[in-house]
């Protein structure tokens, strides 16, 4: 009875607030399409003028204002989205200590618990209101995060630590489904205003990389291009990430709109800015998913708008042949620095790894030796000439002075570390998992779920070489699209009761 109380509280609340006028007008601008414009803007200029904590500001009471004002909360995912690139060069942990100083910590926190505050408000009136429906799917969240918190369990030199870490993605896994599903929006409106987050925030990452290029000329002519492209944010690697998931929001919206082949050059334009960052899996994962997205494109069109499609890809391609003749010797050079032979046959000591994975998965492959190996210090080989040569890890990335040790070094492949960390139990988890969303997938296909899948792949794909999946915002992204296409499985439930009811009125 007090639960159903508290629900009947909940709801008469939200609905004094969404009701207000001036609730109508913020809920207007936060999910009008200049929004993502505005973010990226805020974002980008905040970044080069080493304002962080301003950004900061601007995104938890944006994102306070989306929670208490909008129906249809997507547009928080814009705000997750740029969350990524925070913060500045100049205020990055590695080279400041602004962003934990006293006065800015208070403010960050403050912020932060504002937004916080309302999220939990959305997901409890969620789950009250019965907007949660336990799906197949949820069931291998739930398979697959109960893996993650068994890590390392029953190893010999098993640390709490590791459970702490599965703990973390597991919760962070559930808990953004849960919200998500219940507070997205489904209809075709809330997809096309994800996919433009996606593109702004590729906007945004295209120019800060194209102020490296510009500002750090000389200094690559030195060391390599891939040196120099860092950010106060993460590495080139982070940037492939987030400018490969922003190619299929290109052809969702080419599909969508009626002059939309205009949208497959900005496709192509989000592929050369895959390439510029450097990373060797963007480059790759990049080509993958675009030639899937121009089959998908070609099949979603007909007629006129099909024969263009074609027309516009053959062009690009001769475009590019000529311009690579013309350029050859440009072309060579960057594709030298970036496809290196000695990193290319270690995969830039990812074989290595991978390596190590299984190993740690021999020593414990029933539940694997966790994120975390205390004893992984003392695994040295002595070379012939004296010195010591590294053939483990440690449970960090950096030293233990370093405030990210609490980062633990990864495989750099989802498969190997599922089973370095949690064994074949992990293992079987993951595929359970992973066989649930795909059946969810062939179930109701529409251009909508496509997007969401394809997204959703490119985080996948770029995990095989990388450790995007176990890191905490690429997670959070995961979770987020994850809801997503589980939520508008309905879509297809709905209209098989709505045909079912007209044939009974037919027939009566």
């Amino acid at each position: 009875m007090k639960f159903k109380e508290l629900g009947e509280r909940l709801n008469k609340i939200g609905e004094r607030i969404e009701n207000h006028k001036v609730t109508q007008i913020l809920r207007r601008a936060l999910s009008s399409y200049f929004f993502p414009l505005v973010t990226a803007v805020v974002s980008v200029g905040c970044y080069y003028l080493g304002w962080d904590i301003v950004n900061i500001w601007y995104l938890c009471l944006s994102g306070t204002a989306i929670m208490i004002c909008c129906k249809d909360v997507s547009p928080a995912l814009c705000l997750i989205l740029f969350f990524s690139m925070l913060p500045s060069e100049q205020h990055s942990p590695g080279a400041s200590n602004y962003l934990v100083s006293a006065p800015i910590l208070a403010q960050e926190i403050i912020g932060v618990v504002f937004f916080i505050g309302t999220v939990i408000f959305r997901l409890v009136r969620g789950i009250v209101k019965g907007q949660f429906k336990i799906t197949p799917v949820f069931w291998g969240i739930v398979a697959l995060s109960v893996a993650l918190a068994l890590n390392g369990i029953f190893y010999s030199h098993y640390t709490a630590r590791s459970l702490l870490f599965g703990l973390a993605l597991s919760a962070i896994i559930i808990i953004f489904y849960i919200f998500c599903y219940c507070n997205f929006g489904r209809g075709e409106k809330t997809f096309m205003q994800i996919a433009y987050y996606f593109i702004a925030l590729a906007a945004a990452v295209t120019l800060e990389l194209g102020v490296l290029y510009i500002t750090k000329r000389s200094r690559a002519a030195e060391v390599g291009w891939r040196s120099v492209l860092g950010f106060g944010w993460g590495t080139y690697n982070q940037a492939g990430l987030m400018l490969t998931m922003a190619i299929p929001a290109w052809f969702y919206l080419a599909g969508k709109h009626k002059r939309g082949y205009f949208f497959l050059i900005g496709a192509v334009a989000n592929e050369g800015a895959c390439f510029l960052s450097q990373s060797r899996q963007a480059m790759l994962m990049s080509l993958v998913v675009l030639c899937a997205c121009c089959v998908w494109i070609l099949i979603w069109d007909k007629g006129r708008k099909r024969i263009i499609d074609l027309a516009m890809m053959g062009a690009v391609i001769a475009l590019i042949i000529i311009a690579a003749g013309i350029m050859h010797e440009r072309v060579f050079a960057f594709l030298k620095g970036a496809l290196d032979k000695e990193s290319l046959s270690s995969g830039s000591g990812r074989t290595w790894l991978w390596g190590l994975g299984w190993q740690n998965f021999l020593h414990n492959p029933l539940f694997g030796v966790g994120f975390y190996d205390p004893m992984a210090y003392t695994e040295y080989e002595t070379l012939a000439d004296g010195s010591k040569k590294l053939i483990s890890w440690g449970v960090g990335y950096f030293s233990e002075t370093d405030l990210s040790h609490s980062i633990p070094r990864m495989c750099h492949n989802t498969v190997f570390q599922l089973l370095s960390a949690g064994g074949i139990v992990g293992l079987i988890a993951y595929v359970f998992h992973r066989t649930q969303t795909v059946i969810s997938y062939i179930n109701n296909r529409t251009p909508e779920r496509t997007l969401i899948g394809l997204t959703m792949c490119v985080i996948l794909l770029m995990s095989l070489l990388d450790n995007h999946i176990f890191y905490i915002i690429p997670t959070i992204h995961y979770a987020i699209l994850l809801a997503l296409l589980t939520a508008t499985e309905k879509e297809k439930e709905k209209k098989k009761v709505d045909t079912q009811t007209e044939q009974v009125a037919t027939d009566a």
